[in-house]
């Protein structure tokens, strides 16, 4: 990542700076005072970054510099920058006995080099990296392919005489459809599914929905990765019937298509009913909110509903319903007591109807949901061995050693209590470390606006991304992530991670799925056919690279590219990624 990137723009150039103050110093000083200021100066220059540092041994690997201001460098493992103004070289080794620095190097060490080669790339390549990368956003955006043809005709006109490249694009609605359903929806499904296996625990949640005389079914997955829980498309089919056997058949053949093991499917999430209480109660409307962010699996459920639960019951001992209901009330009282008593027990019935309802769809899975709430962060039950036990009890892993387990415990344990006992944020850690881990991390200060951009197709669609990218609370899978890679080898404990993180707490990202469908299969667009629009869906899901980054991330990928220049692209989507 570019030292740049997350930097304050300063243009002080310090050593055109000396140069002057120099000279006219030596035109205008005698020799004592010449010699005075150039000292002086001297001093100055120390707070100036030395090309030098990044030859020293011990800072070599953390330490970058800052372009746009010389008197910042930037530490690659804590992505902070720091002064060198008064302290010098001196203020890189106060940042690297920080505790804070230490920490960060523990993962940034741990995490492999990703390091893209650039091979030979021929001209022909870069032709099909290039005409890949205008189907990409086109796809991102709802673009028809018919405003593809036309863009890439314009791309044309414009840089005919500036750049060969753009003479030879060729990419009318036939070639960009074909790329996008047999190349980019494939292999990026297929990246996903690797990312499975390797996590092996995973659960299938599905839905259906009409579009026009179409009846569809996407089946999305969970699991947990190693930056947290992951989710993506895996299938989006077309069936009109919509039995229980019918289902199941469609669940098993997705499951088969992309060869996963069903023994490790945790669970499977249906329809799921979704109630709103509009502006009623603030505390509902919160929860409800919670449950559909991306990253809320059932290891969080007991303590969001209990914590929902406690405070519907706090506001029946209050008598509070809202500021809205006591001035009514109040103004109620001063002409008739009689109905604001009636109105208020009408408003404790309400929350008394609302704790029952809630309770008789939680209740019958409470003890289980309390179980799992062990790997919560913020659960007064974290990390207890009893606790632990009884989740062993219920998942029944076959091959856990549990002696070797407990050891493993107790080394996770006492590394997050030294974690905790140390002064240093965790949020900052595990942000340090997901930023680390990203293989695409942002080239430029941009980034953030440009990957809003491309995920502003659909407002309730990107409320479930909230929390993503703000970091101030620690989220309990993501501390997971950083705890598993800072530990090193620990099969057991991650086996457990992966199976519990993998079960879902409702069906809200099937219904994101739906959002995206109607943003894409818009009526100006009718004559799309299920294939065409369940490969769109599979790149929106599955891939996370902002369109502003795809040419560079594309160029070094030497399957894709091959994919995209052969005739291959033309057949069956099976025949490409298939491995």
């Amino acid at each position: 990542m570019d030292g740049e990137s997350d930097d304050s723009d300063m243009s002080i150039n310090s050593v055109e700076e000396e140069q002057e103050i120099i000279s006219s110093t030596i035109s205008t000083s005698t020799p004592t005072e010449t010699t005075t200021a150039v000292d002086h100066k001297m001093k100055k220059k120390k707070g100036v970054f030395k090309k030098d540092w990044l030859n020293v041994k011990e800072y070599s690997s953390w330490l970058q510099e800052v372009k746009n201001d010389q008197t910042q460098v930037r530490c690659k493992a804590c992505l902070k920058s720091f002064s060198v103004r008064c302290d010098g070289k001196t203020a890189h080794k106060k940042h690297m006995n920080s505790d804070f620095h230490k920490t960060c190097m523990k993962s940034f060490s741990n995490k492999p080099m990703i390091v893209h080669y650039a091979p030979t790339i021929s001209e022909l390549q870069k032709v099909s990296a290039t005409e890949a990368t205008l189907v990409y956003p086109g796809v991102r955006h709802g673009h028809s392919y018919i405003s593809q043809q036309c863009t890439i005709n314009l791309v044309k006109n414009l840089f005919e005489t500036t750049s060969t490249i753009t003479k030879s694009l060729s990419c009318a609605r036939t070639k960009s459809r074909a790329i996008a359903c047999n190349v980019l929806a494939p292999y990026f499904t297929r990246q996903k599914v690797n990312e499975i296996l390797e996590a092996r625990f995973y659960s299938i949640s599905f839905d259906a929905s009409n579009k026009g005389n179409v009846k569809t079914y996407p089946f999305v997955v969970q699991y947990f990765s190693d930056i947290g829980v992951k989710r993506g498309l895996l299938d989006f089919i077309e069936d009109s019937r919509e039995t229980a056997l019918d289902i199941f058949n469609n669940t098993i053949k997705a499951i088969e298509n992309h060869q996963l093991q069903i023994q490790n499917l945790t669970s499977i999430g249906a329809d799921n009913t979704n109630v709103n209480f509009e502006n009623v109660l603030v505390d509902i409307q919160r929860a409800e909110l919670k449950l559909q962010h991306e990253h809320t699996t059932a290891v969080d459920l007991y303590r969001i509903i209990s914590d929902l639960i406690k405070k519907l019951e706090q506001r029946l001992d209050d008598h509070y319903f809202g500021n809205k209901a006591y001035m009514i009330l109040n103004s109620l009282k001063e002409s008739d007591k009689n109905k604001a008593e009636e109105l208020q027990q009408s408003f404790k019935s309400f929350i008394k109807v609302t704790i029952e309802y809630i309770n008789s769809y939680f209740d019958e899975n409470r003890n289980f949901y309390e179980k799992l709430s062990v790997f919560d962060c913020h659960s007064p039950r974290f990390l207890k061995w009893e606790y632990i036990m009884d989740v062993l009890d219920l998942i029944k892993i076959d091959d856990l050693d549990k002696d070797e387990l407990y050891n493993e415990y107790c080394e996770i344990k006492f590394m997050y209590n030294n974690l905790k006992n140390k002064n240093v944020k965790l949020n900052e850690l595990i942000k340090s470390y997901i930023l680390n881990k990203n293989a695409h991390n942002p080239q430029s200060t941009t980034y953030e606006e440009e990957n809003l951009l491309c995920n502003d197709s659909d407002n309730e669609d990107f409320l479930l991304h909230d929390n993503i990218g703000t970091y101030e609370n620690v989220r309990s899978d993501q501390l997971w992530s950083y705890l598993i890679d800072l530990k090193g080898a620990t099969p057991n404990i991650k086996k457990i991670i992966c199976y519990v993180f993998s079960i879902p707490c409702s069906n809200a990202y099937v219904e994101s799925i739906f959002s995206q469908m109607n943003h894409l299969w818009t009526n100006y667009r009718n004559r799309m056919d299920i294939q065409l629009v369940a490969a769109e869906l599979q790149i929106r899901k599955n891939s996370n690279i902002s369109c502003n980054d795809f040419y560079k991330y594309i160029i070094s990928q030497q399957d894709l590219l091959k994919a995209i220049t052969t005739n291959d692209k033309y057949e069956t989507k099976k025949l490409i990624f298939s491995q």
